[in-house]
């Protein structure tokens, strides 16, 4: 029996188990695996360039010429230099190689080589050189016609592959017509309407494409076909959630809510009242709400969270709220006891490190009738914990959380309302994408006075410059945070640590409690020091980024983040949204010596705009999709083409159309339809997501 698409790759001939299991490491098992393994980007060999026409700062330049000398250099340590001479009719140009002895071996003199390197000036010998970072022999004719005069497509790889050995296996795939063998689900009206080339044309137009336009179109149907194909498992699921999250409908109007609502201090924002009138429509229906908010730092998304709780005691049922951190499920816990105690509402907090006795007592009266709100971390979700009608179930910072802590809370009821929260801005597209089957609501609207806190850059050298404003902070009354990176002095990166930072403070400001906190610490005592702070017993607070979600000091007002260019952008906005929550102005020092395009490009754009939504977009651009929201975990699959910030225009399409199938043909029954559900069924994204 020949090879089939469910062959494992390391039986194809020159693979074996050593190289196969080089290519899972990169997602390639099968063959099919390796016919859907599609190239990250291309090379035009159409036309070279001539040695002469090379210019420094290159970082990629492909030409061709003939190896005339070759020489192996020690250097420090065991490591080697190979240096070649390449020469074509218009010059010459050094060849350097580091730390590839084999290569003396491998390369002989007078052998015709294309090369593909980066372009820099030798400083040793006054002349360009060429640093190679790909290089084939194309001494023969048929080397020759393999590697030049066409456009190559290049693989993502891991240590061990080459390009060459990608290349030569998708074309033996080929060979064998084993891409014959996948089936083109796609119904002919939807290929038609979209303009879109068949399956089998697309696959081996992106493996070997003639020209630019034969790859654009072989990508625009994989990309549109990985996105339907998505989005029609979204549409479905939609559907399902709703037709098996029957439950029961709550009053969302009483007295309890009039007098929250009297007794807030400032008025609810046009934003809010939105939100929350969304929410209390999903609560009034049999139909269990599954609705997604959306809000910027400091947004009020607390205010909302607290209104849907109320409405599920006022009906004598539970309120949870799971947060994903201890310190902030102990501050939502203070929050509500605050701000509820004069109602008369019971509020819970369970979490691991409670004493045994308290814990029993919390266990206890969840499973009691009566109506209350409990507050928790994962401990929530544990086994021994029944939460007896569960009417709201409200997860905060949901994207912090797996699809499987998520579906054990909402499990703990019976088809409970539930309420996803998340102070990360997310790009429509992620949306779409990882929350397509939720309803959204977005809190796009700051409470009035708050004014954005104005942020600085400053390189490490000038840190003295600023003494004088932190003095003039503190003198005033308010207090200050300092973040860093890392807890501990590390030898391996030349970063001051939080524990040298709190040191340093001390030693500066002597006048002043300095307080150090981070996740290394046991909880009793990170609740403890964050609760001096917020008193005000402690005026500078040194951190790492246990502080990044939730802490609430309004008499905070200025930040220091040191070596910013170690933190991602997201994570850099939510740490200056703990800052500008009081009356007096706010400030935020970025420390650091940022040397990467990135880093410097993350600072910039944190001077620029104190906008989350902007921020989101463009972390995106900056890092690409990624794993920007721990999407793993929110359900974000690793699309093999397709870019959900790029593509965006054929993500809409195909999102159209995808929901507009499920809408008519819920089943997928029409004979259209039915190779499509078939091969939808199959796909692993379909398979292994379960309900959020």
């Amino acid at each position: 029996m020949g090879l089939q698409l469910d062959t494992p790759v390391q039986y194809m001939k020159g693979v074996g188990p050593r190289l196969g299991s080089k290519m899972a490491k990169i997602g390639v098992r099968t063959i099919k695996d390796l016919i859907c393994f599609f190239p990250r980007a291309y090379e035009d060999r159409r036309q070279l360039l001539r040695i002469r026409d090379l210019k420094e700062d290159m970082p990629a330049a492909i030409f061709v010429g003939t190896l005339v000398n070759i020489v192996e250099r020690k250097v420090k340590g065991n490591l080697s230099l190979i240096e070649g001479l390449l020469r074509d009719q218009s010059g010459q140009i050094k060849l350097i190689w580091f730390n590839q002895p084999y290569l003396m071996k491998a390369l002989k003199i007078n052998q015709r080589l294309f090369i593909k390197g980066k372009i820099e000036w030798g400083h040793y010998h006054h002349a360009k050189q060429c640093q190679v970072l790909e290089y084939e022999n194309i001494s023969t004719e048929e080397q020759y016609k393999k590697h030049i005069g066409k456009i190559v497509p290049v693989y993502s790889l891991t240590e061990g592959l080459y390009q060459s050995q990608i290349r030569q296996l998708v074309s033996d795939a080929y060979k064998m017509n084993l891409h014959q063998q996948m089936k083109d689900a796609l119904p002919t009206y939807i290929k038609e309407a979209h303009a879109l080339v068949s399956l089998s044309t697309a696959l081996e137009g992106v493996h070997f494409p003639q020209d630019a336009s034969g790859c654009e179109q072989a990508r625009k149907r994989l990309i549109f076909e990985e996105f339907f194909y998505y989005q029609l498992s979204l549409a479905r699921r939609r559907i399902l959630v709703k037709k098996n999250s029957i439950a029961s409908p709550l009053s969302i109007s009483g007295k309890l809510l009039d007098d929250y609502e009297s007794s807030l201090p400032y008025a609810l924002t046009n934003a809010q009242n939105t939100v929350i009138q969304e929410i209390k429509q999903d609560l009034s229906k049999s139909v269990s709400m599954n609705r997604l908010i959306q809000g910027d730092v400091g947004s009020g998304k607390t205010d909302v969270a607290i209104i849907s709780l109320l409405i599920a005691v006022m009906n004598q049922k539970k309120g949870a709220i799971m947060a994903p951190t201890e310190i902030l499920a102990e501050q939502h816990y203070c929050k509500l006891k605050a701000r509820l105690s004069h109602l008369g509402i019971c509020v819970l907090l369970i979490k691991s490190k409670l004493k045994k006795k308290e814990k029993e007592a919390v266990i206890s009266q969840l499973k009691e009738a009566r109506g209350l709100i409990v507050i928790g971390t994962h401990a929530l979700v544990q086994g021994y914990v029944e939460i007896n009608n569960l009417g709201v179930v409200i997860i905060d910072e949901q994207h912090r959380f797996g699809v499987n802590q998520r579906l054990a809370l909402r499990k703990k009821g019976h088809s409970p309302h539930c309420l996803f929260m998340t102070a990360t801005p997310i790009p429509r597209t992620f949306m779409l994408t990882c929350f397509g089957d939720l309803d959204k609501s977005i809190i796009d609207e700051l409470p009035p006075g708050r004014i954005p806190p104005k942020t600085y850059f400053i390189r490490p050298k000038s840190f003295s410059r600023i003494l004088s404003h932190l003095q003039s902070t503190l003198s005033e009354g308010q207090q200050i945070y300092v973040v860093y990176p890392l807890i501990e002095e590390s030898e391996k990166l030349d970063l001051k640590s939080a524990m040298e930072g709190f040191e340093w403070f001390q030693n500066h400001f002597t006048d002043y409690k300095v307080g150090l906190i981070h996740g290394r610490l046991h909880p009793d005592e990170k609740s403890r020091i964050m609760t001096e702070f917020k008193d005000n017993k402690i005026q500078i607070l040194v951190a790492t980024t246990v502080i990044e979600v939730g802490i609430d000091v309004p008499n905070a007002s200025l930040m220091i983040i040191q070596h910013v260019e170690r933190f991602g952008l997201s994570q850099l906005h939510q740490l200056r949204g703990r800052i500008g929550r009081g009356k007096a102005a706010a400030n935020c020092y970025l420390v650091g010596d940022p040397k990467t395009e990135n880093a410097n490009k993350r600072v910039h754009a944190m001077l620029e705009t104190c906008d989350g939504f902007k921020l989101s977009e463009y972390d995106v651009l900056i890092r690409g999709p990624g794993d920007i929201l721990g999407t793993r975990q929110s359900g974000l699959p690793d699309f093999a083409i397709a870019d959900v910030m790029r593509d965006e225009k054929v993500l809409l399409s195909a999102r159209k159309i995808a929901f507009k199938i499920v809408d008519e043909d819920q089943q997928l029954e029409q004979v259209p339809h039915q190779a499509m559900k078939q091969h939808l069924e199959k796909q692993v994204f379909f398979k292994t997501q379960q309900l959020n």
